[in-house]
């Protein structure tokens, strides 16, 4: 059970779907977190989510909304919309009903901002919900009063994205490089979503963490259910503030780049995310010639993402897409410590 419980919303304008979540349901249930998720609206992957999230139960619970039509633009049947609303009630029910740590809405944002539910509909439920319960809220085009109402916000903003690169499953047939940026919350756990996703599909998948240690983190327990998927965390731990690395950190770093390169180069996986790469660029830990001259050389089908905030700038300019995670709203500036099961 959680101690504190606070209100998460992942949002933006792009429509790329933000995998936060997901790698967020991955972490909670490694420090056994139960988790509820309803999804409002049917997106292009939810047969692969669905795979992927089936390797957390009985840890999750994931329920959808079952509309008779595939939405056209915003335009919904009367009937369907009916039934969204019948599943809001049916959420409240689980929210209230003690079972569950965590609750995410898929895709509300969206239903909202389709004046398919009240806005005031939902801020009751943020008011009203068990202090001890994650509400998680998910979709473009947040509404403003419910920005207002979370303690966490992140708005996902596409900088460059070209136009071969838009799945997001591993069905493309030439091998992508995606940066992942930004001072916002949820860089690791999309990350893990996308991990998830290519794992599920049937292509072997590694995570390369540069700056965490290896420690129980929730990500690292939790990821052993998944075939075809591993993450090795190669750092000494954050370096906070203006410290500047030490020479562990510098060690560190310097084997888990040539770690990463035997990976690369191996031709064993189809996905590679370097987590946290951009901060170890940026501290100087790894050279980012090395990065770019990596970019440049992979084998040509391997997926490649690099995660961390404040990417180098080349990195971003050689990349397939880029995406920024904007912080809107951090817990931490209200003094609230990371949490296990959500930050680690």
């Amino acid at each position: 059970m959680l101690n504190q419980g606070l209100v998460q919303v992942y949002t933006g304008k792009t429509r790329e779907m933000n995998l936060a979540h997901i790698g967020l349901s991955l972490r909670a249930t490694g420090q056994n977190l139960r988790t509820f998720m309803m999804g409002f609206l049917p997106h292009p992957y939810v047969d692969t989510e669905d795979r992927a999230l089936s390797f957390l139960k009985p840890n999750i619970v994931v329920e959808r909304v079952p509309l008779k039509h595939i939405p056209p633009d915003e335009d919904l049947h009367a009937r369907d919309r009916d039934t969204i609303s019948e599943s809001l009630e049916h959420v409240r029910e689980v929210l209230f009903g003690g079972a569950f740590d965590i609750i995410i809405l898929e895709e509300i944002n969206q239903v909202i901002d389709m004046g398919i539910i009240p806005v005031s509909t939902i801020i009751d439920l943020i008011k009203r919900k068990p202090a001890t319960v994650e509400l998680v809220l998910t979709g473009r085009n947040a509404r403003g009063e419910i920005i207002e109402q979370a303690d966490l916000v992140t708005e996902m903003i596409e900088h460059s994205r070209e136009e071969w690169s838009r799945r997001i499953d591993g069905s493309n047939q030439e091998g992508c490089v995606g940066v992942i940026t930004g001072n916002g919350k949820g860089k690791t756990t999309y990350c893990l979503g996308m991990a998830m996703f290519f794992a599920t599909t049937g292509i072997p998948s590694s995570v390369l963490q540069f700056i965490k240690s290896p420690r129980a983190y929730g990500e690292i327990i939790a990821i052993e259910r998944f075939p075809n998927l591993q993450i090795k965390s190669m750092g000494e731990g954050f370096i906070l503030g203006s410290s500047k690395p030490s020479k562990k950190h510098k060690e560190a770093a310097r084997g888990a780049w040539e770690a990463c390169l035997r990976e690369i180069f191996s031709l064993r996986y189809g996905l590679i995310i370097l987590d946290e790469i951009n901060v170890a660029t940026q501290l100087g830990l790894v050279h980012p010639d090395r990065v770019r001259e990596m970019m440049f050389l992979k084998p040509r089908s391997l997926h490649i993402i690099l995660s961390g905030r404040n990417a180098h700038l080349e990195m971003m300019e050689h990349a397939s897409a880029v995406f920024e995670m904007k912080e809107i709203k951090h817990p931490f500036h209200k003094g609230i410590r990371a949490r296990k099961g959500i930050e680690f």
